[in-house]
């Protein structure tokens, strides 16, 4: 068209920086793909020979799940609260013996003895023993108290953590929410609207009723409907990921 004299050489310098633009963005991607890959191995701890593929697609697929039931899932799957539960069980039990060991042990012992040298006619003496010690200072008040305050931590880092663990699935589930209406909101239209936008502007250039800059502007918005509707689909395949974490089992 620029030999023919339909547009102007401004316009073909317009479209050749624009593809230099569009290039140097496929460039970007094409590096954070391979540092994410990258990033992967060393997660999983193979090296770089080994060839990462991807088995699933970046789709959508709709999931609504039930905050209640995550949360009493969370409570019962995540292992650091089952940790922490563990923890509060034997710190209980050590409260327990520390208080059975404030009374003493009672001993009882028998024995036979002989008195005098050995013959029919000497006495023989059973002998009975019962040792009952009386603890007046020493009812290891100290261990009793190292005891409850070990089990009084427990209880609260039991707490703390279900606190946490529950705001953790909370914000996660309010980030997939929002993901998801975002993913929606493209897909009801907007996708469709830009595509429908730039073949207009292109039949409108090609007639003559559209100039460069319209066509250029009309393909510039159209990709950056697409890259933005990709990272939204990104985002909300993450947040499932992160929910599932918070939650401590998968919910798909």
């Amino acid at each position: 068209r620029f030999k023919k004299g339909y547009i102007a050489e401004v316009d073909l310098i317009r479209i050749r920086l624009q593809i230099v633009d569009f290039q140097a963005q496929v460039i970007q991607a094409i590096q954070e793909a391979d540092q994410g890959r990258a990033d992967l191995r060393v997660l999983l701890g193979v090296t770089p020979a080994v060839e990462l593929l991807l088995t699933t697609e970046l789709d959508y697929h709709r999931v609504e799940p039930d905050i209640d039931a995550l949360r009493l899932v969370a409570i019962d799957a995540r292992p650091d609260i089952r940790a922490k539960r563990l923890t509060q069980s034997q710190r209980l039990a050590d409260l327990k013996l520390a208080k059975a060991y404030r009374y003493p042990d009672v001993t009882i012992g028998a024995g036979y003895a002989i008195q005098g040298a050995r013959g029919p006619d000497l006495p023989q003496m059973p002998t009975l023993n019962f040792n009952v010690p009386l603890p007046i200072f020493n009812r290891n008040q100290g261990g009793i108290r190292q005891s409850e305050i070990s089990a009084q931590v427990a209880e609260t880092d039991l707490r703390k953590t279900l606190i946490r663990v529950e705001s953790e699935v909370d914000v996660a589930y309010r980030n997939l929410i929002q993901s998801r209406r975002l993913v929606e909101a493209y897909r009801a239209g907007v996708l469709e609207d830009a595509r429908l936008v730039l073949t207009i502007v292109e039949k409108a250039y090609e007639r003559g009723g559209a100039t460069i800059l319209d066509l250029l502007d009309a393909a510039r918005t159209s990709r950056t409907i697409q890259q933005n509707y990709i990272e939204t689909l990104y985002n909300y395949q993450r947040n499932i990921f992160q929910l599932e974490s918070a939650v401590g089992r998968e919910i798909t």
